[in-house]
């Protein structure tokens, strides 16, 4: 595959991104570059559609290669795409692709195969059996890094190489928030309030309605003030917002919750920190970032306690974690945690130390580069 960089050059790593919008998987990638050793792994993206995390990997001094958007029904546009990164990866040298995804994998480990490089592909769910889950499961991988232990067990079961490694928080980003003033007058919340947040791209599964009903439990007299933050992404279920409004028009607390939409993730990290609790009632959660930022910010959580949830929070000393799907308890957990304002400064600080200890970036990085080593060492 051409003339390979010398044994002192940095090894190009090239991820390979599904979408051009910023979710879990890609914060998390983003995060490993703002820590990685670029000494010895340089980066670079393809992504497979446009869109705003151009501009992010921009900031960042990350090589990007747009390809032109297709669906993978198309099977001719599929193939394209796959010659293309082939090609790019002889053209630059990549020394690896990292598959960032389940359907990244198509592109990865089939371009990957074509120019004769090695692939590491990051797993974040385990996926429904079926036909198409048995056709990407075939195509041959290095390794295999998943993001917790059910979806370790997955590719385990599939006969793959895998290693799990949580994801991580960028603490050094967290600490850089809003300042709590600045965000009550930029999102007119009343400053005065008891502030209690959530974080997740709108989807039913994530469980914004518990969070409403939640907040619609708690008397208005109790000075509580809800904040879903986030917003649609992947053009998936783009009428959940308005189905939220309705819903808080709907239990009388439209003048207590606020909707931010996509924000800076300065302002995020600033909602998260000032708040005096967060609410995570997803349904579905492999790990759950803002959970463990929330934590790592000194903040007491409330959870569905789903398989992220559950690792991240420990029961009654940095959290609680309910029975998912059960919004009486859901409801009851968050009347118990605001009646004992004084006890909540000591599981956050619990929760921000062992945040932080066992969910710190820097760590996610250093076992992810210890495998492109180990991966790229085995195919020399």
């Amino acid at each position: 595959v051409g003339d390979r960089p010398a044994v002192n050059t940095p090894a190009t790593v090239a991820w390979i991104s599904c979408v051009g919008e910023k979710g879990g998987a890609e914060v998390t990638m983003l995060h490993t570059f703002r820590v990685q050793d670029r000494s010895r792994f340089h980066p670079a993206v393809v992504q497979l559609r446009p869109g705003p995390l151009s501009r992010e990997l921009q900031e960042l001094a990350v090589d990007n290669y747009v390809l032109t958007e297709h669906r993978m029904r198309n099977v001719f546009g599929v193939a394209k795409a796959i010659v293309q990164i082939a090609n790019l990866a002889k053209k630059h040298q990549f020394a690896l692709l990292h598959s960032n995804g389940f359907r990244a994998h198509v592109y990865g480990g089939l371009a990957a195969a074509l120019a004769g490089i090695p692939e590491v592909w990051t797993g974040h769910t385990a996926e429904v059996p079926g036909l198409s889950t048995r056709a990407i499961l075939a195509i041959p991988t290095h390794q295999v890094i998943a993001n917790c232990p059910r979806t370790a067990r997955f590719f385990q079961d599939a006969g793959k190489p895998t290693q799990m490694i949580w994801p991580g928080v960028n603490t050094a980003q967290l600490d850089r928030g809003t300042p709590r003033a600045e965000l009550a007058s930029r999102y007119k919340i009343p400053a005065d309030r008891r502030w209690v947040a959530m974080g997740a791209r709108l989807q039913r599964f994530k469980g914004q309605r518990e969070f409403v009903r939640a907040i619609a439990s708690v008397p208005a007299a109790s000075g509580i003030h809800g904040i879903v933050i986030g917003g649609s992404l992947f053009g998936q279920e783009n009428d959940y917002e308005r189905e939220l409004r309705a819903l808080a028009a709907e239990l009388k607390v439209t003048d207590r919750i606020t909707f931010t939409g996509f924000i800076p993730d300065a302002d995020v990290a600033g909602f998260l920190g000032a708040s005096c609790l967060t609410l995570h009632p997803a349904h579905e959660e492999d790990f759950g970032l803002a959970v463990a930022e929330a934590q790592a910010l000194g903040v007491p959580t409330i959870a569905f306690a789903t398989v992220g949830p559950s690792a991240i929070i420990e029961e009654g000393k940095t959290g609680w974690l309910v029975p998912i799907g059960d919004q009486d308890r859901l409801n009851a957990a968050l009347a118990k945690a605001l009646a004992v304002p004084d006890l909540l400064p000591a599981l956050g600080s619990a929760a921000r130390e062992r945040s932080r200890r066992l969910f710190g970036i820097e760590e996610h990085v250093r076992q992810t580069q210890e495998v492109y080593s180990r991966v790229l060492a085995a195919n020399r």
